[in-house]
């Protein structure tokens, strides 16, 4: 699965980026395997000042086979945003493999 990283607002650091790696990779796996070579995510990190408080954004984009998945959360702190939005991921992952086996059944059971 291919994977970018890109930063608005704030240097993307070697430490974020390599924390932000593990969890896409967590990710990565959730993908069917015959869709992973095929598949890409990008990562966006960004950084605003809002009334003197640091917000910081964190949207995961994950397209493979014609679906497009996309999380995103604001939080005070980078790290906890990119770990919100990682699990808002891994959730759309799950339902899309549950309706996609609820569609094979369907279409089983119609056949026979």
């Amino acid at each position: 699965m291919k994977i970018n990283f890109s930063a608005n607002g704030l240097e993307l650091t070697s430490e974020l980026e390599k924390y932000a790696n593990r969890k896409v990779s967590r990710i990565a796996r959730r993908v069917p395997r015959g869709l992973r070579s095929t598949a890409g995510c990008h990562v966006v990190f960004a950084q605003a000042i809002r009334k003197g408080i640091k917000f910081s954004t964190c949207t995961i984009t994950l397209a493979f086979d014609g679906n497009e998945l996309k999380a995103q959360e604001t939080t005070q702190h980078m790290y906890a945003a990119l770990d919100i939005a990682t699990v808002q991921i891994e959730q759309q992952l799950k339902d899309c493999a549950r309706k996609r086996r609820n569609g094979l059944l369907r279409r089983h059971f119609h056949a026979s």
